[in-house]
């Protein structure tokens, strides 16, 4: 679709031109129709105007910025047209929006914005220009497109393994990665009436009683630890949730996969020396004129080099993918049926 004539939009950088232009801008006329439906300039400037600083802070020159909103009025036209031919195609379907599905939409607004007051959602919709049956059609149409849409994405859904292991092979670049450790924490910090060599006996006692499940009850109790009751044998997420003083605590200590390299040097040269499942001994770290006390436990190892395929995280990144690719191509091919079945035209400047 050709470009809108770029003088209808574009805000000039001197306060004397704008001035010239002011009767210009502020005029108003249906630039395109798609399928009997006028899209006009002021369709256009009510998205691209939100977005002119953008625009600006981004082109070096006026040439640039010209050129940047012609792209974005361009974009605007054709995604307003594309979105009237949707509506238009679940209209000549014989389709039917149920009332209620609108009236809920608007009564949710009422309820969440306006604090269940209708008054003051009435005026706001005068205040922008707009009246309750103008917007209750936006509504209408935005619950009719995204419904339309959704059906094509249903329709893309679904990912055959030969399409993953195709996907995995063209971009197995994407899937090399360094050494790495499944890390798991406890993060011991001294109390308040606590004296450091009292801290680091605490660290050193509940490093021990992981070593040795049976002892974790005791070691709970002699410190006044409280908490849900351990059902079955305490494990090392029991006393992380209980005990750790760090951000992973309520994951019972998991970190994740961590890079090797990423980690501090002392972590990483203890976790070479644990063989999985072991647990270390207190690590301490000093910050300023305080320390701190961390038991590492390393669950699982991978080596650096290609992710396998039938990895579970592996395989879900390349799902997501590949779902993202179907969709896309499905709704562009779509949307170019729908501009082949229905009529789309620019108006004469």
């Amino acid at each position: 679709m050709k470009s809108i004539l770029f003088s209808s939009l574009v805000v000039l950088t001197t306060a004397a031109t704008t001035a010239q232009r002011v009767p210009e801008l502020q005029d108003d006329r249906i630039v395109a129709s798609a399928n009997g439906t006028g899209i006009t300039l002021s369709d256009i400037r009510r998205q691209i105007d939100p977005n002119m600083g953008q625009l600006r802070a981004g082109a070096k020159n006026d040439a640039e910025f010209k050129k940047a909103i012609i792209n974005a009025e361009e974009e605007v036209l054709n995604s307003i047209a594309d979105r009237l031919l949707v509506i238009a195609e679940f209209r000549a379907s014989g389709s039917g929006l149920p009332a209620s599905y609108i009236d809920a939409d608007i009564e949710e607004t009422i309820r969440r914005d306006f604090n269940g007051d209708r008054n003051r959602f009435v005026a706001s919709l005068r205040a922008a220009g707009t009246t309750p049956l103008a917007h209750r059609k936006r509504i209408e149409d935005g619950i009719i497109f995204n419904y339309m849409l959704s059906q094509i994405r249903r329709a893309a859904w679904d990912v055959s393994p030969g399409k993953i292991l195709e996907y995995y092979e063209k971009n197995k670049a994407d899937f090399v990665r360094k050494e790495q450790a499944k890390l798991s924490q406890i993060t011991i910090t001294q109390g308040a009436a606590e004296k450091p060599e009292e801290t680091a006996a605490r660290a050193a006692t509940f490093a021990d009683a992981l070593r040795h499940p049976e002892k974790i009850a005791a070691t709970l109790e002699r410190f006044k630890v409280t908490g849900k009751p351990i059902t079955g044998t305490p494990t090392f997420a029991d006393v992380a949730m209980r005990v750790s003083t760090d951000d992973y605590a309520s994951k019972g200590g998991d970190t994740g996969w961590r890079d090797l390299e990423d980690l501090n040097e002392s972590v990483t040269a203890k976790l070479r020396t644990l063989k999985v499942g072991e647990v270390s001994d207190p690590l301490k770290f000093d910050v300023g004129p305080s320390s701190f006390y961390v038991i590492i436990s390393q669950e699982a190892t991978r080596p650096k080099g290609f992710a396998d395929v039938n990895e579970p995280e592996v395989m879900a990144t390349i799902e997501n993918k590949v779902r993202q690719i179907n969709m896309n191509i499905a709704i562009k091919r779509w949307l170019e049926d729908l501009r082949a079945k229905h009529h789309v035209q620019a108006q004469p400047q």
